[in-house]
């Protein structure tokens, strides 16, 4: 076990700092994550092995919720240009305020996408949209590996009922 720790820090010798009471607990988390990826890609009828090829990954996952391909672009071009512009961009307030920006319109995606993935399993409830916000990875492990939760199909794009009626009532 420690020469992999240490094979992975001289690989990456900027995580030699955190050392192994840091990878440890990361590795674990990563390994969650993974698994909980894969139950759902699996409950969800696409190929579980998705959930480790980079890419791929993404747009799987925004099939669940039924959005587009390119809206994976949303999802892994802010967090290199925050990255970016916080490392390369000399004057501070101008690199704070793209990263705050970029960062803040990410973050909002990212939770409505969580929210549409609650919703793609039957949950409309806010506390299962807190939950899913809060515990991310657990609770996508929970759905996915729930023999009580069943993926209804995805959900962006759906009219609401409201909205079919409008066409109705003129």
């Amino acid at each position: 076990m420690e020469s992999i720790i240490n094979s992975f820090i001289e690989t990456f010798p900027f995580l030699g700092s955190f050392g192994p009471g840091v990878l440890i607990p990361l590795g674990c988390f990563a390994l969650v994550g993974i698994l909980a990826q894969w139950s759902l890609y699996d409950k969800c009828g696409l190929p579980g092995i998705d959930c480790i090829i980079p890419v791929k990954n993404v747009i799987s996952f925004l099939k669940i919720v039924g959005r587009p391909g390119s809206h994976s672009l949303l999802v892994m071009i802010p967090p290199p240009v925050i990255i970016l512009s916080l490392v390369y961009v000399e004057d501070t307030m101008i690199a704070y305020s793209i990263a705050g920006i970029l960062g803040g319109i990410w973050l909002v995606f990212m939770m409505k996408v969580y929210v549409e993935l609650c919703q793609s399993f039957g949950h409309h409830k806010l506390l299962d949209y807190a939950l899913v916000i809060i515990f991310n990875g657990f609770y996508v492990l929970h759905l996915g590996l729930s023999y009580s939760e069943k993926y209804k199909g995805p959900v962006y794009g759906k009219k609401e009922k409201s909205d079919q009626l409008k066409g109705q009532l003129a």
